[in-house]
């Protein structure tokens, strides 16, 4: 890349065109003073002179890699990464961080299967015909259909950007089409959760009661006793640090849609709980570190979600309809408790989208274009709504402490508003 870097300032007369130039003389074994015409030829001579070199130890394939790249025939994959990365993206917003790592993840498992197919790592490399045989590997290895449109999501967006700055010819995007589309179902309170299916449904008291006695992995209890009591998905819990988890509110900062970004009040039984896995910890801690690192996708939730999976399996909490191999609950099931507690406690379901993270429905433009935000008492009124079974809260470690009071300034409208749970519309 060094020797690209100095053959496009040479050719593109970058500085002083007339200023001499210091290369490399292949030929002499050491530096030389020439002008810029002379210099072009001496850097493609070192180019041509070390492929050849590296053709004689590792192969004529991987020499002829090397030349490409440095004559600019061929980019790294991660090339212009940083770049893409560091700009804002379809929404017009800067990427996450979280986001970035993410992408950063699934470009580079990406590289590994491209090296260990013998393929060039590089972005001329990637034809329709290679995209293709990655997403049907995806496929063999088991991903779900929702992630392998995530990969190919971040990919065409890539793709799409290169094109957009010359680097790849703008109609070309090898990944367009890749992935299976999502099938769109009817959704009750928000279009923005994949996982909706009229199949699947919220844990029955009996079933909670059967996932919460004499629960041994204190991480896996503390993960579904936190999801039940304030609706987060099971990513965004994982995700959670010990600095989000202050002033009384998780600060959710999304996994899916511009609404996923919320603060989401800490409901008082969980208090025992937040208060055991943060007193005495760094900020930048994780709330649940039993999930490990980040894997190559920037995901935290796998490894409990395996283990919530056994788990649920060896009490043998299940509900596969005839002839399907998917059960109607999962750990998403605790997420649908909540809002179906929600309703039952007649919450304004503006208010229950806020505090899930749903966006407020098109079709309403009152809510969708108008609507800018709820008082912080109409979502601790929701979360504290939501009250376990007192067969199932005998069996948690709770406190009966009330939510910590929101900073001053963040609450609006007059002390006699303040007292209301919540405000109608």
């Amino acid at each position: 890349m060094e020797l690209r870097e100095r053959l496009h300032e040479v050719r593109s007369g970058v500085g002083t065109v007339f200023q001499p130039h210091e290369v490399w003389d292949p030929a002499r074994g050491k530096y030389v003073v020439v002008e810029a015409e002379a210099a072009e030829g001496l850097l493609i001579d070192t180019v041509q002179a070390r492929s050849e070199a590296i053709a004689e130890d590792e192969g004529e394939k991987r020499g002829a890699a090397f030349a490409d790249l440095a004559l600019g025939r061929s980019t790294p994959l991660k090339h212009y990464m940083e770049t893409w990365l560091a700009e804002p993206g379809k929404r017009g917003t800067v990427r996450a961080e979280r986001t970035k790592l993410e992408y950063q993840g699934i470009v580079s498992a990406f590289e590994d299967w491209l090296a260990k197919g013998g393929h060039v790592v590089t972005v001329e490399a990637v034809t329709r015909k290679v995209a293709g045989e990655y997403v049907s590997s995806l496929h063999k290895d088991g991903l779900s259909a929702a992630r392998i449109r995530d990969v190919c999501a971040a990919f065409s967006t890539y793709w799409v950007w290169l094109g957009l700055r010359g680097c790849v010819p703008e109609s070309f995007n090898p990944w367009k089409g890749q992935a299976a589309a999502k099938v769109k179902k009817a959704v009750a309170l928000s279009s923005g959760d994949d996982q909706a299916d009229e199949d699947l449904r919220p844990f029955t008291t009996k079933e909670l009661e059967t996932l919460f006695t004499d629960v041994e992995d204190i991480a896996l209890r503390d993960l579904m006793h936190l999801a039940a009591l304030s609706g987060v998905r099971i990513e965004e819990a994982c995700s959670l640090t010990v600095g989000q988890c202050a002033g009384g509110v998780f600060d959710v900062r999304g996994t899916k849609t511009k609404a996923a970004k919320r603060k989401v009040p800490i409901h008082p039984d969980l208090s025992e709980l937040v208060k055991r896995r943060c007193t005495d910890k760094p900020s930048t801690d994780w709330l649940f570190p039993e999930a490990g690192e980040p894997d190559k996708f920037g995901k935290r939730a796998p490894v409990m979600s395996a283990r919530f999976y056994k788990f649920r399996h060896d009490r043998k909490v299940d509900d596969k309809p005839e002839g399907k191999k998917v059960s109607r609950v999962n750990f998403h099931s605790f997420r649908r408790w909540f809002v179906s507690e929600a309703v039952k406690a007649a919450q304004p379901l503006h208010v229950i989208r806020q505090v899930v993270g749903h966006e407020q429905p098109k079709s309403d433009v009152t809510l969708s274009t108008y609507f800018r935000g709820e008082l912080e008492q109409a979502k601790v009124a929701c979360v504290k709504a939501v009250v376990m079974p007192e067969a199932i809260r005998k069996l948690l470690p709770v406190s009966s402490d009330q939510l910590a009071a929101p900073a001053a300034g963040e609450l609006e409208g007059s002390v006699q508003s303040r007292m209301q749970p919540h405000l109608p519309l």
